[in-house]
């Protein structure tokens, strides 16, 4: 196979097609926690659930699910992907209270049409039926897999707060964060699609690993969207990482390159970060001296490591889609 770049959206419109009748179940599996939940809850998961993002990690999950050799159950694909999307979800409404986001994928967050108590308590009941929805899988790694994901979610997220504003972080833990906070998850949603899909464990090890490098890849053209750096139609505001005090790879970067004076002169704009005009200060300087180039070359590399892996799996029209979609990701404007 010989990957070509492709609009990522398109790709992975197209991934979805592949595999719509999954995702179409997965989807009322989401809707039946919403309508199953008690009074209170069960209005606000509808107006939360309705915010659907791209499903990357669930259409993934089902892509190397349909690899194997026999066609994959269904149902369980579609409790699979629930599970996934569901503690997805759980987190982005617990970050949005962290990072006082107001809007996110075009809408009001929780907290701020809801309030913050209420929002956290929502988030708390999606984390919990993300677990239920694999709790009758009879592939006992599964529900181990989803769980220790949520654990190294949480364990990424509480490590970024107890370095934000840390202009002396090192290149080891923002890939720990990186790993924790975004990485797992697609991990275990490649891990789960790989067990599903039937393969030996060296295979599913394989294809845990190759989320690994697709989630890093993931997170650091975040990284370069929340700067506005080639984003196209963001369904997010920009700068949040920075007013919010997170030091990001294009930053570390920087520091790794300039002198004591611009590293004091960096290190005061980004105390500043939340005044006008001072991101786009920073932007410009962060450009200068090809910071943001040299992190989109670090996301390049992970997804060829991850294209590699995919590349071994067995050929067909799923494995076309995986390697499509990991060749166009370095270029998603959103």
């Amino acid at each position: 196979m010989n990957p070509t770049k492709a609009d990522f959206q398109s790709v992975l419109s197209q991934a979805r097609e592949l595999v719509k009748d999954q995702l179409a179940l997965t989807e009322q599996v989401i809707l039946d926690v919403a309508k199953n939940a008690p009074a209170g809850i069960s209005d606000r998961l509808a107006t939360l659930f309705q915010k659907k993002g791209k499903r990357i990690r669930s259409t993934l999950l089902c892509l190397i699910a349909n690899c194997g050799e026999k066609p994959a159950d269904i149902t369980r694909v579609a409790h699979a992907c629930a599970g996934i999307e569901l503690l997805h979800s759980a987190s982005l409404v617990h970050d949005d209270i962290i990072d006082d986001t107001e809007v996110r994928r075009g809408q009001r967050t929780a907290h701020k049409e809801w309030g913050t108590q209420v929002a956290v308590l929502i988030g708390d009941y999606v984390l919990s039926q993300s677990m239920q929805t694999v709790i009758e899988e009879p592939e006992r790694d599964i529900p181990v897999i989803l769980s220790k994901a949520a654990d190294q979610l949480i364990a990424g997220e509480i490590l970024e707060l107890d370095h934000c504003g840390d202009m002396a972080l090192s290149f080891e833990t923002y890939n720990r964060i990186i790993d924790g906070k975004t990485a797992a998850l697609i991990d275990a949603a490649a891990r789960i699609g790989a067990i599903l899909a039937g393969f030996d464990k060296p295979l599913v090890d394989k294809c845990a690993e190759m989320g690994s490098h697709f989630g890093i890849a993931f997170q650091i053209i975040d990284d370069l969207l929340d700067y506005g750096y080639g984003s196209k139609n963001l369904d997010k505001a920009k700068f949040t990482d920075l007013s919010n005090g997170l030091i990001t790879l294009p930053q570390l970067y920087y520091f790794g390159s300039c002198n004591p004076s611009e590293r004091t002169e960096m290190e005061a704009l980004i105390k500043r970060a939340s005044e006008d005009s001072v991101p786009e200060q920073i932007m410009q300087k962060l450009s200068d001296k090809g910071a943001f180039d040299k992190a989109k070359a670090t996301a390049q590399d992970h997804l060829e490591k991850a294209l590699e892996i995919a590349q071994t799996l067995p050929s067909g029209s799923f494995t076309d889609e995986i390697v499509a979609m990991f060749a166009s990701m370095s270029d998603r404007g959103n």
